[in-house]
């Protein structure tokens, strides 16, 4: 994998230092390390994730007080890390609050994706956690592919200190994940954080991914109903929505209009990424009839 070199204000961000830390796992490894710390850790998928922490210029696995989560290349979908750390750089340049991240080298020279738990605060020596439950844990249920983008909007207009605001958020994170082709932002994918104060807000987004890009017979456009629909969704539908959180037409439309304004800018940042050729045109070809929909 071609080396980013990052800024130290980037990896200071991230580390709380300027430093590029090291990891001593293979690709091979982080299956069996992820083994050894089962039941132990509360971090959902089936993607093998590890818990790392970082002790000097390394990152280790641990079983508690982690304050990272990597995330390696997988057998079933191509350069995944890849593909989440592009999406989640093209969140943060459309204005969402993303939670921070970067892309490692593994010991074998294979990409991780290192994500920064948004839900752990450093007191003292101590690694502390603050209260974060996913729209999943709050709704229940089996299946964290049922139900409605509506339905996870009540959910914030009940719980989050400032929903009006908040729900601007949600909408914006909502018209990003259909500008990308993020088909599987489920009911985990949303998560309610309590800060030091009490106040419960919108986490800041993550797993923010193509998956059309990996998955090109992905059945469904959303993974949750939007305006009773989850497939040939178009402009109306995500003003519909909008109109139902009691967010202005005017702010709706205007958001989206950012989101389309920024097609040169995200077409650059694709054809400057990480992923193959094959996987940059097929992004470009997604993202921009997306886009289209958006704009009519």
């Amino acid at each position: 994998m071609t080396r980013i070199d990052y800024s130290d204000k980037q990896l200071k961000a991230m580390f709380g230092k300027p430093v590029r830390p090291g990891i001593s796992i293979s690709l091979d490894q982080i299956s069996t390390e992820a083994q050894k710390l089962a039941g132990k850790l509360s971090i959902s998928g089936v993607q093998p994730k590890l818990s790392v922490r970082l002790e000097g210029d390394q990152l280790l696995p641990v079983a508690r007080d982690g304050q990272y989560i990597l995330k390696p290349q997988t057998q079933e979908f191509a350069q995944l890390p890849q593909n989440e750390y592009l999406c989640m750089q093209m969140g943060n340049r459309f204005g969402l609050n993303t939670a921070r991240s970067i892309l490692l080298e593994l010991s074998d020279g294979s990409p991780a994706y290192l994500v920064k738990r948004f839900d752990r605060f450093k007191k003292g020596n101590r690694m502390e956690k603050l209260s974060c439950e996913d729209i999943h844990q709050v709704l229940g249920g089996p299946d964290k592919y049922a139900g409605s983008h509506e339905q996870i909007a009540r959910v914030i207009r009940d719980y989050c200190a400032f929903a009006p605001l908040e729900l601007q958020r949600f909408y914006e994170m909502t018209i990003f994940n259909f500008a990308i082709g993020n088909g599987d932002a489920h009911r985990k994918n949303f998560s309610l954080l309590t800060d030091q104060k009490g106040v419960v807000a919108l986490s800041p987004a993550y797993d923010l991914v193509s998956s059309r890009l990996v998955i090109p017979e992905e059945a469904e456009e959303m993974a949750l109903t939007l305006n009773g629909k989850r497939n040939r969704l178009k402009r109306d539908d995500f003003l519909a929505f909008a109109k139902g959180m009691q967010i202005e037409a005017k702010y709706a439309e205007s958001k989206i209009a950012e989101l389309i304004a920024l097609s040169n800018k995200f077409a650059d940042m694709i054809t400057n990424s990480l992923l193959t050729v094959q996987l940059q045109e097929r992004f470009l070809e997604i993202a921009a009839q997306r886009l289209n929909r958006l704009a009519k």
